[in-house]
């Protein structure tokens, strides 16, 4: 069947990379929802586990691609790449969509015609599905994603086509955040909206490259991210006005990366280069956290 104006098509890329564990709960969560006019692309990106065998084994109707280990991004970009939809969406391997989210989050679209991008609220689940809490997300401000470099959008959110096409897809460079990149581009077209209730599984696991340590290159990644976004040129006066603020918070969620991942010399110097820059930032709650979460003793496994 053909979608309507009324309602669009829907494309959902699924990437994955040997998460045979939760790769079925993740399709099957798409597969069940309500909006009559989804299509579901899962790009195996090179697994060696059990996933391209459970794939193949799945009977629901869906378009499996399997390619050589590129990484998530260049994944999630080929995905998009063979879609359909007038409306973009993806689900991490390990997360899952509530039922009817997507038909919420389109109507959600239809009600907001100048918005670039849908996202819901959504809760967090730890390996074995059990809930562990659930996620407001603050309403959309501009304001919050660039100058405090905090990324709103989380699993379920969907963006409409024709400003992907503009703006293109996720940066193959980047490991860690490429969202965040994505996000950032997408905001100059447009803004987003909120859909204040959770439609959506957020997993935390031991696998999860979210609460994993991670190399310094990767760490610099919301350094790279920011300085990116400020060497765009026609930028608007309000985001050049964010500058230092912006730059701040991606030095303290680069420090507290590295701090994480046991460089406490780079940890100290980003924290020090942000409160220099920002002098608020000192004593936010961002900073307090940070810092706690690092000098805090890690429980052993």
């Amino acid at each position: 069947m053909v979608a309507s104006n009324i309602q669009p098509k829907v494309s959902i890329v699924i990437p994955t990379y040997n998460t045979g564990r939760y790769v079925l709960d993740a399709i099957d969560s798409v597969l069940a929802q309500t909006y009559p006019h989804v299509e579901l692309i899962v790009v195996d990106d090179g697994s060696s586990d059990e996933t391209p065998a459970l794939l193949e084994q799945h009977p629901g109707n869906f378009i499996r691609y399997r390619q050589a280990n590129a990484g998530q991004s260049a994944a999630m970009n080929f995905g998009w790449q063979q879609s359909s939809g007038e409306l973009l969406g993806y689900l991490s391997a390990d997360d899952r969509l509530h039922p009817g989210a997507v038909e919420a989050i389109v109507a959600a679209m239809a009600q907001a015609p100048e918005a670039v991008l849908a996202y819901p609220d959504f809760c967090v689940i730890d390996e074995d599905s059990k809930p562990v809490r659930t996620v407001h997300t603050p309403d959309y401000e501009e304001r919050l994603l660039i100058a405090n470099f905090q990324c709103l959008p989380g699993p379920g959110a969907l963006f409409r086509r024709s400003v992907w096409e503009q703006v293109g897809g996720w940066n193959t460079g980047l490991r860690n955040i490429p969202d965040m990149d994505f996000f950032l581009r997408l905001c100059q077209h447009g803004p987003f909206t909120r859909v204040p209730t959770p439609l959506a599984d957020f997993r935390i696991h031991s696998g999860s490259t979210t609460y994993n340590p991670c190399n310094a290159e990767r760490s610099d990644e919301p350094l790279r991210v920011i300085n990116s976004l400020y060497q765009t040129r026609g930028l608007s006066p309000s985001i050049l006005g964010w500058k230092r603020k912006a730059l701040a918070n991606a030095l303290m969620l680069s420090g507290f990366m590295h701090g994480f991942s046991g460089r406490y010399t780079l940890f100290l110097a980003r924290m020090g280069k942000a409160a220099l820059l920002d002098p608020s930032s000192l004593l936010s709650r961002k900073m307090v956290s940070y810092v706690l979460t690092i000098v805090r003793p890690k429980s052993k496994a």
